[in-house]
């Protein structure tokens, strides 16, 4: 599968940072992107068990990237958007 524009990462706490554990490249179109993340499950609340991240990424041109978009969650929530993403990524690969 050819690299998109975008992807998105999870991430976990560990040591004062973040440290990616996980990455799902998604379609390059900007709007599907957003709906899928706008449909994962979080909450607002700020939690000591809220150590687990799932980040939009930006591929950029010089070969970095930008975060434009985070939200913290706890594990089950972690399950959905998981379930979600896969589900979404599944289908783009195999549909599209």
């Amino acid at each position: 599968m050819e690299r998109s524009n975008y992807h998105i990462e999870v991430q976990m706490y560990c040591h004062d940072s973040y440290i990616q554990i996980a990455t799902f490249d998604l379609s390059s179109c900007e709007k599907i992107v957003q709906e899928l993340f706008d449909e994962l499950k979080w909450d607002s609340q700020v939690s000591c068990n809220r150590l687990l991240r799932i980040a939009l990424m930006r591929n950029e041109k010089n070969n970095t990237k930008t975060q434009l978009k985070s939200l913290d969650c706890t594990i089950d929530e972690l399950g959905e958007n998981i379930k979600a993403i896969i589900k979404k990524t599944f289908r783009a690969v195999n549909f599209d």
